[in-house]
């Protein structure tokens, strides 16, 4: 070997482990970066007139292993639909209340019910009388503030998948212009490993929303669609398209488009989830909140409209209460009418009790003891109309399918019904969360020892960097030394 090829191989040498440094050392200052990953220095042997002259950087390589990726992205997605599901079911149950919640819908039937027993023994009492309808109007305004919270609950939902499109909107714009600077400086042999870094933040973001796929095309360049086939961005971003609902009521429905709450499509493709088109989201948050918002709420406001339902009969039973004219309503109503099986959507947020025993709507409190319609009050110490309240309180019958149980039950028990149902599901949903954030941490952790930074490695690579700069640097100083020897002969 000549000295001009030991110089030359030298000095490629120490411009490598140069870039190599740097990259090492740019390593270890991201190691708790973000989605960083990793960075290596791709090196060649480099070849002039066929003989050796050292080496050259080929390239940075960037970590990366697509399965793990690819399986962490999925639990991701998995975890955000459970999770909205999960928050759900919680402030459903948080709204019902436990067994020592006084203000648990369970104990507001036992508080009525213990309030007619009090003035079954005071019948002429004013003070037990009154306690009496508060205790009713107590139960139905908590029927109320729950149905309406619950419609709160559906209407945050869908005010959070129209955050997510706009967001999902956003981040795809955002690929669309990723994927030109990272085609650019692919095109031109440039580093594009930040590019890429930022592209995959912004692909999880979209990932938590709707599961996607990514489809590799020239100079590092990537198409997106999700799990069921349909392209979210193809060369250009496509646009995914939901309407907010300004209201939401107990009526409001999706109904697979004939209802009126928005889906959501993609330039014109219906992927709503849950819904019957083939190509529908099946995971992601959209998935848990469409679910949350369409099946998950209603059905459990349908079944507190059943305990209202049921409450409003057991009072307003046939001959029960001879003061009153066919057909009018009893202690409970529709608004102020008869109750009806056939409008029970809703019903739970609409009961009141009747305004004849109601003080502040006009009426009397001692029609408790009289009867809903008593022109003229009953006998002194009369009890009858107050035991027979009692009495349908404690009776077993039927209730609304709704309620998920085949047999006989009472009122309490309704109630009761109602809050095991939203406890379970509660439960159910809670456990798939923890075991879905569970798998996503563990699919993180595996993914970041494939493609993050292990400061020991890096550390130890800056170690050997070191060696090699100073090997080759004595090379040079070596090959100085003895074209100066030449010089003086």
């Amino acid at each position: 070997m000549s000295l001009s090829q030991a110089l030359a191989n030298a000095s490629s040498a120490l411009a490598v482990s140069s870039r190599r440094a740097g990259v090492t050392s740019n390593n270890i200052a991201n190691a708790l970066t973000d989605g960083f990953n990793r960075r290596d220095v791709t090196i060649v042997e480099r070849a002039v007139g066929g003989a050796g002259a050292g080496v050259a950087v080929a390239g940075i390589a960037r970590a990366t292993n697509p399965a793990v990726t690819f399986e962490r992205r999925g639990a991701d997605a998995e975890f955000a639909a459970s999770d909205a599901r999960a928050n759900a079911f919680t402030r459903i149950g948080d709204l019902l209340g436990g067994p020592d919640d006084p203000n648990a819908l369970f104990q507001r039937f036992a508080k009525l019910e213990t309030t007619l027993r009090t003035l079954a023994d005071t019948p002429d009492s004013g003070a037990a009388q009154l306690t009496t309808v508060n205790a009713a109007k107590d139960l139905a305004s908590g029927l109320n503030r729950i149905a309406n919270e619950f419609q709160t609950l559906r209407g945050n939902a869908d005010a959070e998948i129209s955050r997510r499109v706009s967001a999902v909107n956003t981040d795809l714009q955002e690929i669309e212009r990723l994927n030109t600077a990272i085609g650019r400086g692919g095109a031109t042999g440039g580093d594009v490993s930040a590019l890429l870094d930022q592209r995959q933040l912004v692909i999880d973001r979209i990932n938590e929303s709707i599961p996607v796929r990514e489809l590799q095309r020239d100079n590092g360049k990537i198409d997106l669609m999700t799990q069921e086939g349909v392209f979210l961005l193809v060369g250009t971003a496509r646009t995914v398209e939901f309407t907010p609902a300004p209201v939401m009521t107990a009526q409001s429905a999706y109904n697979n488009g004939a209802g009126a709450l928005s889906g959501l499509s993609v330039d014109g493709d219906d992927i709503t989830p849950g819904g019957t088109a083939t190509l529908a989201v099946r995971e992601g948050a959209f998935a848990g909140l469409f679910d949350v918002r369409d099946r998950l709420v209603p059905e459990t406001a349908l079944a507190l409209d059943a305990v209202a339902l049921d409450l409003a009969e057991r009072f307003s039973g046939p001959g029960l209460d001879p003061t009153l004219a066919p057909g009018a309503p009893g202690l409970f109503t529709d608004a102020g009418a008869l109750v009806n099986s056939a409008t029970l959507t809703g019903l739970a947020g609409r009961i009141e009790i009747n305004a004849a025993v109601d003080p502040a709507n006009g009426g009397l409190a001692s029609r408790l003891r009289d009867g809903l319609g008593a022109a003229a009050p009953a006998a002194a110490g009369s009890d009858v109309f107050v035991r027979a309240l009692i009495d349908v309180m404690n009776t077993d019958r039927p209730v609304d399918a709704a309620l998920q149980t085949s047999r006989d039950v009472n009122a309490s028990e309704a109630a009761a019904q109602l809050t095991s149902l939203a406890g379970a599901g509660r439960a159910a949903a809670v456990a798939r969360a923890a075991g879905a954030q569970t798998l996503a941490v563990s699919l993180a952790e595996s993914e970041k020892l494939e493609t993050g930074v292990d400061t020991d490695r890096e550390l130890q690579n800056l170690i050997t960097i070191e060696q090699a700069f100073a090997a080759n640097a004595r090379v040079i100083q070596t090959v100085d030394r003895m074209l100066q020897r030449l010089m003086e002969i």
